[in-house]
């Protein structure tokens, strides 16, 4: 069987940045494992993957624009310290510089971002992807395709939250003023997804 749209995927990759360095790479045990063409993953990564069978190697490169964009200035934000207090103080585990930390935006949506600086009265942070302006270089193998079990299909779509392909689950637990929450777990293969 092909690749083809509703086709359960498994692939064993690694992804390399432009100077070929090592950003992460699966393991036997553990191949990544989707659901193709229903909107989960990068569509230039999707496109490069289409009609591909089981055994069939793959070595491409994504450019920013077909990943995760250029940096953008407007994703680099400055907020009060007091948006991070807990029960009246700065929430000092949480936050602190290179921590990644999910935040809601007005209208409720989940947006991460990654601690570049802790000043006096104010926090830097950075919303643009990790591998925002960087070029995606995979190289892997194709190593299963075929219709999806109701479990599989299931375990895509059957809850709210990230697909388990991306490597976070929907636990996040809401608290102190600023609700700002847990991060999701980042142990998955997610630098094919699309957020």
């Amino acid at each position: 069987m092909r690749i083809n749209k509703g086709a359960f995927v498994q692939v064993q990759y690694r992804l390399l940045d432009r100077n070929e360095e090592l950003i992460e790479a699966t393991i036997e045990e553990m191949p990544m494992e989707f659901i193709f063409g229903m909107g989960l993953l990068l569509p230039a990564f999707e496109a490069e993957l289409s009609g591909l069978e089981p055994g069939d190697h793959f070595d491409f490169r994504l450019s920013p624009k077909d990943a995760y964009g250029e940096v953008r200035e407007d994703l680099l934000l400055e907020l009060d310290k007091k948006v991070f207090h807990v029960d009246g103080k700065f929430d000092e585990e949480m936050v602190y510089e290179g921590a990644k930390i999910p935040m809601n935006t007005a209208d409720g949506q989940v947006v991460h971002g990654k601690v570049t600086h802790v000043g006096e009265d104010k926090v830097k942070m950075d919303f643009n992807h990790d591998l925002a302006g960087e070029e995606l270089h995979f190289i892997g193998e194709v190593t299963d395709v075929r219709e999806p079990s109701q479990e599989e299909y299931d375990r895509f779509f059957g809850h709210h939250g990230c697909s388990s392909c991306c490597g976070c689950g929907d636990h996040h637990h809401e608290h102190g003023e600023g609700h700002h929450e847990h991060e999701c777990g980042e142990h998955g293969h997610g630098h094919c997804c699309k957020h």
